[in-house]
């Protein structure tokens, strides 16, 4: 069998990890395009983010190739589930809660994700180092009336990360700075903070997106003969793209921006 024989037969799979919110859709401010289509909902049920045309174009590309479609998004279970669109929330897995929780096809908690985290990190250890951080936060947050909600996110029993909001009143430029400036001196020797306008992240070791992808790569034996996209936006996303073979980022990407 000739080399391009072999590439023929064996290059069946296409792998798509990819990111959701201003990725494959993104809330909108002003009037909705009568072209866009709902993609997620609210709490209250409501349209809450939508897919213009371009996005729904890529996705569509992605179908029709019959790609291996893996969401990888910062939303916890509960949030992920909100999404509306068939070819990401019916997949075979999907990685959420930033990297810390991987789903399966019934959107439970993978097995074998859950000895590889059980053998790899001291779950117990980093719940109470988290439990510590949320409180010590809460409580200056709320001595100094910053308009700062902090929330420990538990996810399928995991102590996932620490969610920080700035309230819309408070959220000016300069409280931004101010709280990015604080959380950065006080975070713990092997966290992550991810911020994103007024959402910030504060990750334990484990809830990284890379993390999860290279698990799930190793699971699924994607070998050299296979073809790996990666869709991203922010720069959380990034150590997780650069190991896939193109890397696809909307033009408006936090990647693209200075901090």
């Amino acid at each position: 069998m000739s080399p391009m024989e072999v590439l023929t037969k064996n290059n069946d799979r296409l792998f798509v990890f990819t990111d959701l919110d201003d990725t494959l859709f993104a809330s909108v401010k002003g009037q909705v395009s009568e072209h866009m289509i709902p993609s997620t909902v609210g709490v209250n049920g409501q349209p809450y983010a939508y897919s213009s045309v371009q996005q729904q174009k890529l996705l569509n590309v992605m179908i029709k190739s019959n790609a291996i479609i893996i969401p990888v998004t910062g939303r916890r279970s509960s949030s992920f589930l909100n999404c509306k669109l068939p070819a990401i929330t019916n997949t075979d897995y999907a990685i959420v809660s930033h990297g810390a929780v991987i789903l399966d096809n019934k959107h439970q908690l993978l097995d074998e994700w859950k000895v590889f985290l059980e053998q790899q990190f001291s779950l117990q250890l980093w719940h109470n180092k988290l439990v510590e951080l949320y409180e010590k936060l809460s409580h200056y947050f709320e001595v100094i009336n910053s308009g700062v909600r902090v929330r420990l996110i538990i996810d399928h029993g995991i102590s996932t990360y620490l969610c920080l909001k700035i309230s819309k009143d408070y959220a000016d430029v300069k409280k931004i700075v101010q709280v990015n400036d604080y959380l950065e001196s006080t975070l713990p020797k092997e966290m992550f903070l991810h911020a994103n306008g007024r959402n910030f992240a504060i990750l334990p070791p484990y809830a990284r997106k890379k993390v999860a992808v290279d698990f799930l790569k190793k699971m699924m034996n994607v070998g050299e003969l296979d073809t790996v996209f990666a869709m991203g936006d922010s720069h959380s996303d990034l150590p997780f793209m650069q190991d896939s073979d193109f890397l696809i980022v909307p033009q408006q990407a936090q990647i693209f921006k200075q901090e």
